[in-house]
């Protein structure tokens, strides 16, 4: 491939936009950045609407597939990347507590090399599972981990502070990333009407204070994940910061966008939103947000989780002996046209917790930047520096055969070549005909997006 450039205001998370021509070489690697000169024309052109940004990094999504099988009807690797890529997402990493956990070299083995067989343009990285029966493939800083403290979807689990300090003694100065529900304090709600009531904000704080003595006992190198509450947990963490704590944080879209307010006002909302751990109050999605501004939180991270329209709505299987031959939504909009409070008290009741997003990842990034006045650098900094450092130190591992120089998250010589592009005067409305993730259903769907992906470059190529 001849050299290729691409010229446009460019974001970066350490300075303001600025114009500039950037240059992929031949590697699809980056080999210069300089000012634009009167006459020249370069490859690809963008103007002043335009926001050129290193290519943006999902650093938790779930992408179903394994030796099984048993969960392709949900997701597989193509078609989440296609849905990453559809989103301005240029690198994903999938987690482990798909039907055959990963947990061990040989299921490692197996989807790296699914991956290498896929060769899909998006690039795919994996985490390892954690369990009472699992110990480190490796060395510290040879792979990351993600630790399930607390049930959410799969047998990854751990309940207990007791067994947790065991477990961490054997990943001492390990890349762990943490579910943080304390199960006893979910068990104990279970009668609760709304997901909220039944995953209370209680139940992160109780395991946050269980954990956090054992991050700094054993010296992990964590990230919380998809951080759903601000308030008392913020402070605590920034104590354990202050203390020496290597603690990282990730927010969702959904705990960006949705709060109790609007599941108050329209109970129907939880068969779209119903994630682990639960929306709460309004004031703790203004916290998430904020702490994404400021940087106390550092990833914006979907946790991608596609289940089907039929689990969304699984709660109306028990009228299925009523209405023969019928799936559970076409159940439920019979029940909601013959009695609305019976199908909203159903919504309410315990589906499938978890929604696809990677589609519309780079539309939550212009709806951050118009509607809460995130800068450029903020969204750079959130959605592409640090899922590049989250990743970079694990490229070489997990593609031997490809040569990413520098890695992701920065438009600088050396770097990949992959960006994603946003325009932010474009308008974009979610259309399910649009979307690629392989349930073809979003929460936004019919929202109108106050901007859109303009383009995606792998490599340099335009895709």
């Amino acid at each position: 491939m001849k050299p290729v450039t691409i010229e446009g205001l460019i974001a970066g998370h350490d300075k303001k936009p600025f114009c500039a021509v950037v240059e992929v070489d031949s590697k699809g690697l980056i080999s210069k950045i300089s000012k634009p000169k009167k006459g020249f024309k370069a490859t690809h052109t963008f103007g002043d609407d335009c926001l050129i940004f290193p290519g943006f990094g999902d650093v938790h999504i779930h992408a179903r597939e394994d030796d099984t099988g048993k969960q392709v009807y949900k997701e597989e690797y193509k078609t989440a990347a296609d849905a990453a890529l559809h989103g301005g997402v240029v690198h994903v990493s999938a987690m482990p507590n798909t039907p055959n956990p990963v947990v061990g070299k040989e299921q490692f083995a197996w989807h790296r090399n699914r991956v290498r067989q896929l060769n899909h343009s998006v690039s795919i990285l994996n985490y390892l599972g954690i369990d009472s029966k699992t110990k480190p493939l490796g060395k510290p800083g040879e792979h990351f981990y993600k630790l399930y403290f607390g049930k959410s979807v799969g047998d990854l689990t751990v309940t207990y502070g007791n067994e947790l300090d065991v477990i961490l003694s054997k990943y001492k100065k390990h890349d762990i990333s943490f579910h943080v529900e304390y199960e006893p304090v979910v068990q104990a709600h279970a009668s609760g009407k709304t997901h909220t009531q039944r995953r209370p904000l209680e139940c992160v704080n109780e395991g946050l204070k269980i954990l956090l003595p054992l991050i700094e006992k054993y010296k992990i190198r964590a990230k919380l994940c998809h951080w759903s509450i601000g308030g008392t947990s913020f402070k605590m963490i920034a104590a354990a910061r202050k203390r020496g704590a290597n603690i990282v944080l990730e927010v969702s879209p959904l705990h960006l966008l949705f709060d109790t307010s609007m599941t108050d006002a329209d109970p129907s909302l939880w068969t779209k939103i119903q994630m682990n751990p639960a929306v709460q109050a309004p004031e703790h999605r203004k916290d998430l947000i904020k702490g994404l501004k400021n940087g106390f939180i550092q990833f914006l991270a979907t946790d991608h989780a596609p289940h089907t329209e039929e689990e969304k709505f699984s709660a109306f299987t028990k009228f299925a002996h009523e209405y023969p031959g019928k799936n559970n939504k076409e159940i439920s909009e019979i029940i909601k046209k013959k009695d609305r409070k019976l199908f909203l008290d159903t919504c309410c009741e315990n589906n499938h917790s978890g929604a696809p997003w990677l589609d519309t990842y780079a539309l939550v990034a212009t709806w951050l930047m118009k509607e809460h006045n995130f800068t450029a650098q903020d969204i750079a900094r959130a959605a592409a520096y640090f899922p590049g450092k989250f990743v970079n130190p694990h490229l070489k591992r997990q593609f031997p055969k490809q040569n990413f120089g520098k890695g992701f998250g920065e438009i600088k010589k050396g770097f990949v070549g992959s960006l994603t592009v946003l325009n932010l005067k474009k308008k974009t409305k979610v259309n399910r005909n649009d979307l690629r993730t392989k349930v073809k259903w979003s929460a936004l769907e019919g929202r109108e997006m106050p901007g859109s992906i303009e383009a995606v470059f792998i490599r340099g190529k335009r895709i």
